[in-house]
């Protein structure tokens, strides 16, 4: 049973440290993600329902490395990608993928669909610019 799990995570944090600046006061610590374990396996539709602010987001971002977490580890096929250096971070997300919830802070209303799908292409060297943009 453990040979199909794709993603898991183990005991993960990720704490913000905010205030406690010049005049700010004392800081305090967000506790954005506590302490998530979880196994989502091949052919299984996963989903992550809370309310606003509740650190959806913030798991997501720390699955991939957009941010790092403060304790804890994230497997991908059974490999802990907290140990990972930027460049295989890289050629990993090729094959991972986050969609956030919010359509407006992740599509740029400034930019045409086409050039929206050839970002993220471009960002990870699928093909030339001819190539990017027939696909996009």
């Amino acid at each position: 049973m453990t040979e199909d799990v794709v993603i898991s995570t183990r005991d993960l944090t990720r704490h913000f440290r905010v205030g406690g600046g010049f005049l700010g006061g004392p800081a305090r610590v967000v506790r954005a993600v506590d302490g998530v374990t979880l196994d989502i396996r091949a052919r299984e539709t996963f989903a992550l329902v809370g309310e606003s602010g509740c650190g959806k987001t913030t798991l997501g971002r720390v699955m991939l490395r957009l941010q790092e977490p403060t304790s804890g580890t994230v497997a991908y096929r059974g490999t802990d990608l907290t140990g990972l250096d930027e460049g295989a971070m890289n050629a990993l997300r090729k094959k991972l993928q986050i969609v956030f919830q919010d359509p407006y802070a992740s599509l740029n209303p400034r930019m045409r669909v086409g050039e929206i799908l050839a970002e993220p292409l471009r960002s990870h060297g699928c093909g030339s610019s001819a190539e990017i943009r027939e696909r996009s």
